[in-house]
């Protein structure tokens, strides 16, 4: 009797390219989920950055406003262009921003509603989102496309 131990080539070849098929699925759902992962650290730390922006008009003299510079990917809050920025973050290199009909820079009135209204969008590899400013005493809300 003639025993044949292991697997033949066809049989190796067959699991392999279903693993392999198996490995690059789960693996751009992988980036797809931390793209979307880091957008929302991002978009947190920015509606708090708002809600800060809108206090300090609200309670101050200062007119404070949000500038958004897309070429460097970053964003900075002032009380004027001559002095130091309150706040300068950085955006994460995998997020580009768009701005469509946001208006840099933007500002609160003192009774905390927006003064100029409008829309950027955040994309990255995987994702787009527009960020979009309503008129009324909302910050801001997402909408994912």
């Amino acid at each position: 009797m003639n025993k044949r131990n292991g697997f033949s080539l066809i049989e190796v070849l067959i699991v392999l390219s279903l693993l392999t098929t198996l490995l690059f699925i789960g693996g751009s759902i992988q980036y797809r989920t931390y793209d979307t992962y880091q957008f929302k650290q991002w978009y947190a730390l920015f509606e708090s950055d708002l809600l800060r922006l809108q206090q300090n008009t609200m309670s101050s003299t200062n007119n404070s406003y949000l500038l958004i510079r897309p070429n460097d990917n970053s964003y900075e809050v002032r009380n004027s262009t001559t002095e130091k920025p309150i706040i300068k973050r950085s955006i994460p290199k995998n997020l580009k921003i768009r701005l469509y009909s946001f208006n840099n820079p933007l500002s609160f009135s003192k009774s905390g509603t927006i003064k100029n209204p409008g829309k950027f969008q955040v994309m990255s590899k995987y994702s787009k989102w527009e960020i979009i400013f309503p008129l009324g005493k909302g910050r801001s809300y997402i909408n994912e496309l």
